[in-house]
């Protein structure tokens, strides 16, 4: 099966910069979107991160976003 369009490593890496940048500047408003490429992320690599690890990412970027609403 041939690879789509636009999905080899480097728009790989982008989104993954991309991601890194959105969690270190800490722009909460975009949390959601992080929490997405990291699943898809998970899907498509389940080894390329601990389920723990990756577990504890995904509840803490989720309790930031809850905080965001809450205030």
């Amino acid at each position: 099966m041939a690879t789509p369009p636009g999905a080899g490593p480097a728009a790989l890496r982008f989104a993954a910069a991309a991601t890194w940048q959105v969690v270190r500047g800490r722009r909460v408003e975009h949390f959601p979107r992080v929490l997405e490429f990291l699943r898809s992320l998970r899907a498509a690599a389940p080894g390329l991160v601990r389920y723990r690890h990756h577990e504890r990412l995904c509840m803490g970027l989720k309790a930031k976003s809850v905080w965001l609403l809450i205030q």
